[in-house]
């Protein structure tokens, strides 16, 4: 646990970064907007200073719950976050490497940037490597896409996802975003296509279930997405929130069945995303943003784990809330963490501090916010690098 004097140093020098100073193919960044949406978020009945003795750093807290990511190789300002931002999770895209052995000298250089900067888990490395038109790793144990691995049954998915969790873990990545759950409904579908394992729940769940064993198989956590499923509707939350009619009849009957399979299987993580589901009870707020809608994942399928949210620069986040503003929201909800995937280690930092704000103000449950981080570093426990911890480096 750090001093109050470190935490104190690290949210001067966050805001001095912030002063100075990321889903395709690379991270994408959001303007900051001239007038942004404003997000009512419920004023929580207890301070923080009233709890936040027995709960350690504040700070600790929020970069154990923030995911970053950024254009190219490490910067300054990516350092900056990892170092005194005390951030624990990336996620990286094709262009931030080149290639197997690219990837491979990223993660060792996160894992050393672990050890200076004194973390005391370890820096958790995410991918989206589904297969097929989602692959960022170009090597021979990328899988194809979801609907082709599907046809070979069950046992032929492990195995692939075998391989290719096991070919992440030598690379140095801790986590994938994958499977697939959406179970795809909607011919007028644009974003999910041949990534899902098709639109017959009975065939799909059963499907999801083997993938999430093979990538735990190969040593790799695994992330089901995007609940509560994009498969019913039309359109693409990277362009503009599209929205579900669903019932919730047809709801239960078509998304959860897979969604049930992969926690049952053991998923790590369920990543939440940008859709409205009036049907649901998310009336017109997105369903990331949504605490009932959240809160099923915990009350009505039984889960767990960690819940993320899906990128909160998508175009059809950004059209709607500041970076800062989705990030406050995302943790009102009930979302264990967050990906800011903005690219603008600048913008990142602004979130952050919108966060730490929201809690010293009251706006944000800071006894709910330490809860998701002690679930977040049990999951970088279990699937970050091993490192060597800055006091074994002094004591030597």
């Amino acid at each position: 646990m750090r001093s109050l004097r470190q935490d104190l140093v690290a949210f001067a020098v966050i805001t001095a970064v912030i002063a100075g100073t990321m889903l395709s193919a690379h991270p994408i960044p959001i303007a900051r907007p001239a007038a942004a949406v404003s997000i009512h978020v419920p004023v929580v009945e207890e301070r923080v200073s009233s709890v936040a003795p027995d709960l350690g750093s504040l700070d600790e807290d929020i970069g154990s719950v923030i995911v970053i990511s950024w254009r190219g190789d490490i910067n300054s300002g990516v350092r900056s976050l990892l170092d005194d931002g005390r951030v624990g999770g990336v996620l990286l895209f094709a262009s931030n490497f080149s290639g197997p052995a690219g990837l491979a000298s990223l993660t060792d250089r996160l894992r050393a940037l672990t050890t200076s900067a004194c973390l005391d888990h370890p820096i958790l490395v995410m991918l989206d490597e589904e297969g097929g038109q989602v692959t960022r790793v170009q090597a021979g144990f990328a899988p194809p896409a979801q609907l082709v691995a599907g046809s070979g049954g069950a046992d032929h998915v492990r195995a692939l996802e075998r391989a290719s969790a096991a070919g992440l873990h030598d690379l140095g990545v801790g986590l994938n975003l994958a499977p697939v759950a959406d179970v795809r409904t909607n011919s007028g579908d644009q974003v999910i296509l041949d990534r899902s394992f098709g639109a017959n729940p009975a065939i799909v769940s059963p499907l999801v279930g083997a993938a999430v064993q093979g990538l735990h198989d190969g040593g790799v956590g695994a992330t089901l997405k995007h609940f509560p499923g994009l498969g019913g509707s039309a359109g693409d939350p990277h362009v503009a929130i599209p929205t579900d009619y669903e019932s919730e009849a047809q709801w239960q009957r078509t998304q959860v069945p897979a969604f049930q399979a992969g926690i049952a299987a053991g998923a790590d993580a369920v990543m939440t995303t940008a859709l409205y589901v009036p049907g649901l009870g998310g009336g017109t707020t997105p369903a990331m943003f949504s605490a009932p809608v959240v809160a099923r994942l915990r009350t009505q399928l039984g889960f767990g784990g960690v819940i993320v949210t899906d990128s909160l620069s998508m175009g059809g986040v950004g059209a709607r809330y500041s970076l800062p503003e989705a990030a406050v929201a995302a943790f009102a909800a009930g979302n264990d963490m967050v990906l800011l995937g903005n690219g603008d280690p600048g913008y990142e930092a602004e979130a952050m501090a919108a966060v730490r704000a929201a809690v010293v103000s009251g706006r944000l449950d800071r006894v709910a916010l330490h809860q998701s981080a002690m679930r977040v570093n049990q999951l970088r426990d279990r699937w970050g690098r091993r490192f060597v911890h800055c006091r074994a480096l002094k004591a030597t």
